[in-house]
């Protein structure tokens, strides 16, 4: 009985072993879809035209410069600009926009404008960003989306937000300067996406905006900004 017993046991957890192990082999994961979320660095602002993002100046008058690489090198009378929040190789792995956006005396109207992205309620971004160190001139930046579709559409004068009607963010929007102004060192900001029915594309959009700025106005030094994140949840 026991001979027979082993043998019947044996072929019993023989099957068992095949049936789990074709069980195994036919099993598929189940494929998760890929993240939305992102980080920008900048560390090159030519590779930002390859990823699509956008940049228009709306300037008037219009100056010679826009949204572009940062700028950081240390000169016989110390460093010129100010270091990155973040970088691999060089303090220079920002973007910023200035005064030179304009020209004479100006408002300035300056965008960059992200890729096409994926956004549903509850989704966060977050980026840094400041102007130099001690500046005694106004600075202002507006972070706008566009949720009327996925295009670039800012309008063509200095005032006009063409489809970037919705507003997120309006740093220093009095143009102040010294401590309540501009943030002079690196500073966080972070935006939660609500009030979408449904998820929906479109784009985000960072605007340099200063009324009376350009070389000769009153106001506009130049702003930073660093390390972009997108998280979609």
């Amino acid at each position: 009985m026991k001979k027979y017993s082993l043998l019947f046991s044996g072929a019993f957890f023989l099957g068992l072993f095949v049936l789990l192990y074709g069980c195994e082999k036919d099993y598929v994961a189940p494929v998760e879809a890929p993240s939305k979320s992102f980080t920008e660095h900048f560390d090159t602002v030519v590779n930002l035209y390859n990823k699509g993002w956008a940049f228009v100046n709306n300037s008037k008058p219009i100056g010679a410069a826009t949204w572009q690489q940062g700028l950081y090198t240390s000169g016989k009378l110390g460093p010129e600009g100010f270091p990155a929040y973040e970088y691999k190789a060089s303090g220079d792995e920002y973007v910023f926009a200035g005064y030179a956006s304009g020209n004479d005396v100006a408002t300035l109207s300056s965008w960059m404008i992200t890729p096409v992205i994926e956004m549903k309620n509850g989704d966060k971004f977050s980026f840094y960003t400041r102007t130099y160190t001690g500046s005694t001139y106004a600075d202002r930046m507006q972070v706008r989306t566009n949720l009327a579709d996925d295009g670039t559409d800012v309008g063509n004068t200095a005032t006009s937000v063409g489809k970037f009607s919705t507003l997120l963010l309006d740093i220093n929007p009095s143009l102040a300067t010294g401590s309540t102004g501009y943030p002079q060192s690196w500073k966080k900001y972070e935006v939660t996406i609500s009030g979408l029915p449904t998820p929906q594309k479109g784009r985000i959009a960072f605007r340099y905006f200063v009324t009376d700025g350009g070389p000769s106005g009153t106001n506009s030094n130049a702003i930073g900004i660093d390390e972009f994140h997108f998280e979609s949840l």
